[in-house]
């Protein structure tokens, strides 16, 4: 395959991209003040919520649920160099809720070590994020799974034949990042532009993104007791090794050609004509992104031609890293609860165009809708391995919030294991792992105030049904001519207090598939998942 050289064109690109985030670093780095000396001088009408020390060894779910019951419902903790506040279930609905004193824009882009983003943007990334996934990939998921299930098929079977010759357990998240990134690349640039160079910089970006996004913990001594600078260091290293030495040189040409050498129907008017509709359904999404910014004319500006290669960026720290975080948490569970192997093996007959010797031959987007037992199996993963602190808003004012007031500019996060573990939202056996549970109620992709995993309400996760119907393509590819093993039938947790974002460790063993997990029967049709 030949690698793609940098055009002379995408010069100014690459410059506009290095110029904004040199002013973010920037930004990241004159934004510092003292939250205690702050705390210290409010006025004492205001109650504050008790501040609890929790260690940062000792941080888990469990440290945080015990505190919050002892202390609740409103509780401090210093984390990473940063007081949050943490609220249990009954002020949960109110916090996601309120968007006047807490904002999902201000909270996340902190979360995300990105406060700069939004004053860059004014305002508008999240909304244009939402835009980007929701209106680029939702309406297109019939032709998007025609697309990329050929690739889970190919990547799977190698990965399979691997373990099976050599006996031995694979790291299943290195694979899963690597065949989903190539999805996605072709997802986001078309066929044409997949090459071993293309993909390479695709999964190193997104691995960037989720260390620059502080996903994986602070191991090192100095990380823990200088948070703030060591994600300067980080992020300055990073940006000029993987965003601007590679994605810059790789895939920023590549996107300032597409953009620049064609014009572009204005997203607007577009929408309101049907007689293009399957034909824009077979455009990459950097095709659907440029029409957001088209001028009446057809064309992109150059500083728009920068924030697409930003949202791109986005899409592909989202759609690789957490997807595939997330199909190891369902083939781990699934590993070690094999008595749901034949139900979903019998469905998988049902549902699937046709299955011949070589496993699945065609899924469609249709069939993967009417696979209620895996789909219910995938929401219970995901309910009872939701991140605690996932969900977080920022407070706009001085927010009364449980009899307590919050300061302007604090963090708050409503701990997302409380309500998703509720006996009195989600029945008695709430705390059990029940497969079943869903099978005649909720998509694995509907989101409710008492299943958190993909968020609530207006800022619920755009990418959502992506993200299920690739973890329903994985898994039925993996069942049709393997049966995966944990080594040892344990794993670890890489992050006790933020499960999903991070995959467990462990190997996995593909044994030879046993035509007795899979029926001939077929099962009727019941929903179709949205």
């Amino acid at each position: 395959m030949k690698s793609v050289v940098a055009l002379p064109l995408s010069r100014p690109i690459v410059v506009g991209v290095l110029l904004i985030l040199s002013t973010g670093l920037s930004f990241m780095v004159s934004r510092k003040w003292n939250l205690q000396s702050k705390l210290s001088g409010c006025i004492r009408a205001y109650e504050l919520p008790p501040i609890i020390d929790i260690p940062v060894n000792e941080m888990s779910k469990q440290a945080y649920e015990s505190a919050l019951k002892e202390y609740g419902p409103v509780i401090g903790v210093w984390r990473k160099g940063t007081l949050e506040y943490i609220v249990d279930e009954s002020l949960t609905k109110e916090v996601i809720s309120n968007d006047q004193d807490f904002s999902f824009e201000r909270g996340t882009a902190r979360l995300l070590n990105l406060p700069f983003i939004l004053p860059l943007s004014g305002g508008k990334f999240f909304k244009d994020v939402h835009t980007m996934v929701a209106g680029g990939t939702i309406p297109r998921m019939d032709k998007l799974v025609d697309q990329i299930f050929p690739i889970f098929k190919r990547q799977i079977h190698g990965i399979v034949k691997d373990s099976q010759l050599s006996g031995k357990g694979v790291d299943l998240f290195a694979h899963m990042h690597h065949c989903i990134a190539e999805a996605m690349l072709i997802t986001i640039l078309g066929k044409k532009f997949l090459n071993d160079n293309t993909l390479r910089v695709t999964e190193e970006t997104a691995r960037a993104i989720a260390i620059m996004a502080g996903i994986y913990p602070d191991i090192s001594p100095f990380a823990r007791r200088f948070p703030r600078v060591w994600n300067v260091i980080t992020w300055m290293r990073l940006v000029v090794e993987v965003v601007i030495l590679q994605y810059c040189w790789v895939i920023v040409p590549i996107v300032w050609k597409e953009i620049r050498a064609r014009k572009y129907q204005p997203l607007k008017s577009r929408v309101s004509e049907d007689n293009s509709k399957e034909a824009r359904h077979d455009e990459p999404l950097v095709h659907y992104i440029a029409s957001m910014y088209a001028d009446s004319q057809g064309r992109v500006s150059i500083s728009s031609a920068i924030w697409v290669s930003i949202l791109i960026i986005a899409f592909i720290f989202v759609s690789v890293h957490q997807t595939a975080a997330s199909v190891v948490w369902v083939v781990f569970e699934l590993s070690i609860r094999k008595e749901y192997l034949p139900s979903i093996g019998e469905e998988l007959s049902a549902v699937a165009d046709n299955i011949n010797a070589d496993g699945v031959h065609r899924l469609s987007y249709d069939s993967l809708c009417r696979s209620t037992v895996l789909d219910s199996f995938v929401r219970e993963v995901l309910r009872t391995k939701v991140d605690s602190l996932g969900i977080v808003r920022e407070t706009t004012r001085d927010a009364p919030l449980g009899g307590y007031i919050i300061r302007k500019g604090n963090l708050v996060h409503p701990m997302a294991t409380l309500t998703n573990y509720s006996r009195t939202l989600n029945g008695e056996n709430a705390a059990q792992f029940d497969p079943t549970r869903w099978i005649d109620g909720a998509a694995a992709s509907t989101v409710s105030s008492e299943y958190l995993t993909f968020g609530f309400g207006r800022w619920a996760c755009p990418g959502r049904i992506l993200a299920v119907t690739v973890i329903k393509m994985i898994v039925f590819t993996l069942l049709a001519v393997s049966v995966p093993e944990v080594e040892g039938g344990e794993y670890v947790v890489t992050d006790p207090l933020n499960m999903m974002s991070l995959p467990p460790v462990g190997d996995v063993v593909f044994h030879p598939f046993d035509s007795g997990l899979r029926s001939s029967g077929r099962l009727d049709a019941r929903r179709c998942n949205s």
